[in-house]
């Protein structure tokens, strides 16, 4: 992993490989590894290897200048301040661009152009040619052949070699530093920082430089410049990826991947702001995919960060801004994680606690969602408590769903809350979401009283708060939904009777009992007459006197007396 963080490749899932940058894979390495990251010793090894090649030219180039010594003047002249010239607009130049990088992005630009091993190598070319030109035009006297003397041409002759070189190092040097001043560029850099820190065992000085490329992701989202961030956010995740994953048995590091996921809820608080959807997306699949290796590694605590991530940003930021697809997208990976965990681990108190929570951050969700948003009960009642809580339930209650009555009683008291403020101001649309899973959970195994045993529990509980918030339709389309596929179990209602005192908050602290019992009959009631009359009742249909007004339809029949022919009678 580290290597792929030097690299700078970003792999991901599924086969996909994305090359970051305009340069290749050897060219980045070197990058990397000499140009951004040169030491003093670096930059002394430059000097010397430039003040060695200029010798080498000041004393092997043959004299082949060929002008009097007015030309050489003239052209010793040209050359000092020529080269003068374009240095100083070079550096203005770039220092007003590295000024406007650093404003954009990150002030880090500053210190990697420091440390950039190029400076000293162009200053020693330039410095040493303007140098060497003024002092060869000092040493210029009068001759009366009026020609110079030959090492004074052979000077010269080394003064043009080298003002070509100067010429085609600054273009070489205006390059690199482009690419210095690309957001990506100056992204490697902190992350190789980063790696060097926390391969060294600075985790506070990794966790720095986290902060840099975080900095730099809010500052691109601020511009609009989603590309850059996505790019930032991927690196993170990345740095993420490499550390090492806190476990079940030691979260000893768990403290490090907070601090990294608190840096993402920064970045996704200013994107959701921007409506810069993409960084927002990648965000929260980040979020979920490191959610997922927390609870492949056992560590529920830094599982369940990422999901309390997904709420904060749920309640922060989407909640009454319109972003329903975010906040469905949110949900359906907080549902995706805490069913991995439930799938590959045993129902200890740890996983219990860790599923309620999951379930309360969902009903607060839902509950803000209903409160803010326009078609908020729609939402809810299809993708919250069908979906995300339905399938939850589901998968806790397995086949044995008898025997998890007792662990998912709390659950169900959750499910209970956002269903209430359903069932309260709904239409019956939102609650025909409900129905159909109950009976897409229910009647497959109908045959397994124990297995549909706490789904009845939820049916009852459910009906009875209908019947106390006097929603009749409600009564009628559950009772109906399930009633006729289930004969009433009084032992379920003597156990919902039992537990009144932790029921009835869901009854505004009334007694329970009577709504239980009310809603109760009803079902026996509704399952006896389904039992009697399995496709309802039959019944003679009465014709005469269907149209009441039969004048008036005189014209259907060509002006005859409508009453010959509307007579009616009956049928069955």
């Amino acid at each position: 992993m580290m290597r792929i963080l030097l690299e700078g490749m970003i792999v991901r899932g599924g086969g996909e490989t994305s090359m970051k940058g305009s340069f290749s894979m050897i060219g980045k390495k070197v990058w990397n590894r000499h140009l951004l990251h040169a030491s003093l010793s670096n930059s002394v090894f430059q000097l010397l290897v430039s003040l060695g090649f200029m010798t080498l030219i000041f004393r092997f180039t043959p004299p082949f200048f060929g002008g009097d010594l007015d030309t050489a003047r003239g052209y010793l002249s040209t050359v000092a301040s020529t080269l003068a010239t374009i240095l100083a607009l070079s550096f203005s130049m770039i220092m007003v661009a590295i000024q406007l990088t650093a404003s954009k992005y990150t002030h880090r630009v500053l210190d990697f152009f420091v440390r950039f091993p190029f400076n000293t190598t162009l200053i020693a070319f330039y410095f040493g040619t303007i140098f060497h030109a003024i002092y060869l035009l000092s040493m210029i006297e009068d001759h009366p052949s009026d020609r110079p003397s030959n090492w004074l041409a052979q000077g010269m002759s080394a003064d043009l070699l080298l003002l070509i070189m100067c010429f085609t190092a600054l273009i070489t040097y205006l390059y690199f530093v482009i690419q210095l001043l690309k957001p990506e560029t100056i992204v490697y850099a902190i992350q190789r920082e980063y790696v060097t820190a926390y391969q060294g065992g600075d985790y506070q000085e990794a966790l720095d430089k986290v902060e840099q490329i975080c900095d730099i992701a809010k500052k691109a989202v601020s511009e609009m410049d989603a590309v850059t961030a996505v790019f930032c956010v991927e690196n993170i995740a990345e740095m993420m990826h490499g550390a090492k994953l806190p476990s079940e048995d030691a979260d000893d590091v768990l403290w490090y991947h907070e601090k990294i996921v608190g840096q993402l809820i920064g970045i996704a608080s200013i994107s959701f702001k921007e409506r810069e959807t993409a960084v927002s997306g990648r965000i929260l699949d980040e979020l979920h995919e490191m959610g997922m290796r927390y609870a492949e590694s056992g560590s529920l605590k830094a599982a369940g960060s990422v999901i309390d991530a997904f709420a904060l940003i749920v309640r922060n930021n989407l909640v009454g801004q319109q972003m329903v697809n975010m906040i469905q997208q949110a949900v359906e990976q907080i549902f995706s994680i805490t069913c991995h965990v439930v799938k590959n681990r045993e129902m200890t108190k740890d996983t219990s606690r860790f599923v309620l929570s999951s379930f309360q951050n969902l009903g607060e969700i839902g509950k803000l969602v209903i409160k803010n948003e326009t078609y908020g009960h729609s939402f809810v009642a299809k993708c919250i408590v069908s979906h995300a809580f339905g399938q939850l339930l589901s998968t806790i209650i397995g086949p044995e769903g008898h025997k998890t009555l007792g662990v998912v009683r709390a659950l169900l008291f959750e499910y209970m809350k956002l269903a209430k403020r359903l069932i309260l101001k709904s239409e019956i649309i939102d609650i025909v979401q409900i129905t159909t899973w109950l009976r897409k959970e229910m009647i497959p195994h109908r045959d397994q009283p124990n297995r549909t045993y706490p789904y009845l529990y939820l049916f009852l509980l459910m009906t009875s708060e209908a019947v106390y918030l006097r929603r009749t339709d409600i009564v009628m389309l559950l009772i109906r939904a399930v009633g006729k596929y289930f004969a009433p179990d009084q032992k379920l209602l003597l156990t919902l009777c039992r537990s009144r005192l932790e029921i009835r908050r869901f009854f505004d602290y009334h007694e329970p009992e009577r709504y239980l019992i009310k809603a109760f009959v009803l079902w026996q009631g509704y399952h006896a007459y389904t039992s009697m009359y399995p496709s309802g009742p039959e019944r003679q249909i009465e014709l005469s006197g269907a149209v009441e007004d039969q004048s008036a339809w005189r014209d259907l029949f060509d002006g005859l007396d409508p009453e010959m022919f509307l007579g009616g009678g009956t049928t069955h």
